[in-house]
C-alpha cells in the first residue's frame, strides 16, 4: 500500500489535521527539490525566513503530528530531510541573501526532499494538493 492510499484513508477518517500537515509538508518537499534558479524564484521576500517557515517548519509538523502513524520509510525519509534543514549552517540559510540557494549544503538537501517525496506518493497526491489544502482547513474550523 503506498502513502497515498494512506492519505486518503485519513481523509475519509476525518484525519483532517494529519492529512493537512502531510499535505503542506508535500509543498515544502516540492520546494526543497527544486534547483537553486527554481528556489530563487519562487521566493518572494527573505528566503531565509520564507524558506523556514513556509518549507521547512511543515516538515516538523508533519512529523510531529503524523509521527508513528506513518510508514516507516516515509517517516524516516521526512526527518532524514529535517534533519538536513535544522543542520544547515547559518552561511546557508542567511536572511537577506538570494545566493543562499547555491550554497553546496543545499544538494543534499534537494535529493533527499526528492527521495522523500517519492516515499509520500507525492505524485499521486499533487493533483488533488490544493483541494485536499483547502477542505481540510475549512473542515477544522468547522469542527
Amino acid at each position: 500500500m503506498g502513502f497515498s492510499t494512506t492519505i486518503w484513508n485519513w481523509y475519509g477518517q476525518s484525519e483532517y489535521r494529519r492529512v493537512l500537515a502531510v499535505c503542506l509538508a508535500i509543498r515544502g518537499l516540492t520546494f526543497l527539490a527544486m534547483n537553486a534558479d527554481e528556489q530563487r524564484q519562487t521566493i518572494p521576500d527573505c528566503p531565509a525566513c520564507e524558506v523556514w517557515s513556509k518549507t521547512m517548519l511543515p516538515l516538523h509538523e508533519a512529523l510531529t503530528v503524523c509521527g508513528a502513524a506513518m510508514q516507516k520509510d516515509v517517516r524516516s525519509g521526512l526527518q532524514h530531510v529535517w534533519d538536513l534543514c535544522s543542520s544547515l549552517p547559518e552561511s546557508a540559510i542567511h536572511c537577506d541573501d538570494r545566493s543562499i540557494f547555491d550554497q553546496c549544503e543545499w544538494q543534499p538537501l534537494r535529493e533527499a526532499a526528492n527521495q522523500a517525496l517519492a516515499f509520500v506518493d507525492a505524485e499521486k497526491i499533487s493533483p488533488y494538493l490544493d483541494e485536499l489544502i483547502s477542505d481540510c482547513r475549512s473542515a477544522m474550523v468547522h469542527s
